[in-house]
């Protein structure tokens, strides 16, 4: 009965999901996930390229204030063993598992730090998406005596399949409007420049005048909000506004 009761919750939380109208609606969604789970904390990260040095973090998160404020101000996620595990697999991980694998010297200990800020125990997911982004969500626990692995065994259940619906009402609300700002005829002559065609070339292709592209080029280095073709083709490619296969 527990069980059917749980799945039953569960699913009224993904209804909520998928008619999310805001962030804060997501917030909100994920706050009851982290109920449901019997944890006290919860983070959604999500890494978006914007161009190749240059990436959008975007965080939902309870986590507490002063934990927040020493990672970002001693830049730990160039040293958080999540991260770093979340950016090359898709399993879960339960933060014991990182805890184990050998500290390197004069690197600080994350995890350790997190929990005399009041993260004692803890696991994440790792989250792939489009255009190359990826990301985490983590549900930790603030008491030392707490044992998360059944909550970690019921997420491994649930959170599955929670992520893909969130991810899409994540992108739904977040939704960059450079995409759907360009043409059929400017994805088509930045999808021939990513082949390296000159706009002559592209115009034999298309059956256009050679200044009909540079035309379509220059209006797509406007929305895109780029200095040369080379950094529109870059830039179309790494948000999306043109696919791969187009």
């Amino acid at each position: 009965m527990g069980n059917l009761i749980q799945c039953n919750t569960i699913n009224m939380v993904i209804d909520k999901i998928n008619n999310s109208k805001s962030n804060t609606h997501l917030n909100q969604c994920l706050h009851d996930i982290t109920d449901i789970l019997d944890c006290n904390y919860y983070l959604f990260a999500i890494i978006s390229k914007k161009s190749m040095i240059k990436s959008d973090i975007l965080i939902f998160d309870n986590y507490p204030k002063n934990w927040r404020n020493h990672y970002d101000k001693t830049n730990l996620i160039k040293h958080d063993p999540v991260v770093d595990y979340c950016f090359s697999n898709h399993s879960p991980i339960h933060w014991n598992e990182l805890e184990k694998k050998e500290h390197k010297l004069n690197k600080p200990n994350v995890i350790q730090e997190a929990q005399t800020s009041g993260l004692h125990s803890g696991f994440s997911f790792p989250i792939h998406s489009i255009n190359g982004s990826f990301g985490v969500i983590s549900f930790a626990h603030s008491s030392k005596e707490k044992n998360v692995n059944h909550a970690f065994h019921t997420a491994c259940i649930h959170i599955p399949t929670i992520i893909p619906i969130l991810l899409d009402s994540f992108h739904r609300i977040n939704k960059n409007n450079t995409n759907k700002d360009l043409t059929k005829r400017e994805k088509e002559c930045l999808a021939w420049a990513c082949e390296g065609k000159s706009s002559w070339e592209i115009s034999k292709i298309l059956g256009c005048a050679e200044r009909t592209v540079t035309f379509h080029l220059a209006n797509s280095q406007t929305k895109l909000d780029t200095t040369n073709r080379c950094q529109s083709v870059s830039k179309a490619i790494l948000t999306g506004a043109i696919d791969p296969m187009y």
